[in-house]
């Protein structure tokens, strides 16, 4: 019997695999921009995000949220204009682009 059912549980997983990332692979422009933020725990306070995916200043990876993008920050990327990564955090690092961050 379950021989049987094994094609069709990893052709579900497949499938939900699929709409997620397909669900999270745009950043949506205007009101509903989706960012990207850290979720590395109550003791870290780097209050970072981004507008496409990387890593948080304290090395965890971004995930993304519905939440609405934060309106200051101490630090910002310091690539320049050239750069639409978005990044802003409250602690100093490395924005998703790999560059240092400046102070806001």
């Amino acid at each position: 019997m379950f021989k049987k059912l094994h094609p069709y549980v990893i052709m579900m997983l497949v499938v939900f695999s699929m709409g997620y990332l397909l669900h999270f692979s745009d950043v949506d422009a205007g009101e509903k921009k989706k960012i990207f933020v850290c979720y590395c725990g109550r003791t870290c306070e780097c209050n970072f995000e981004a507008d496409k995916f990387g890593k948080c200043v304290c090395g965890d990876n971004l995930f993304p949220s519905d939440r609405r993008p934060a309106e200051t920050s101490k630090y910002v990327c310091g690539c320049g204009e050239e750069c639409k990564c978005g990044s802003i955090s409250d602690k100093d690092g490395n924005c998703v682009c790999g560059k240092p961050m400046k102070k806001a």
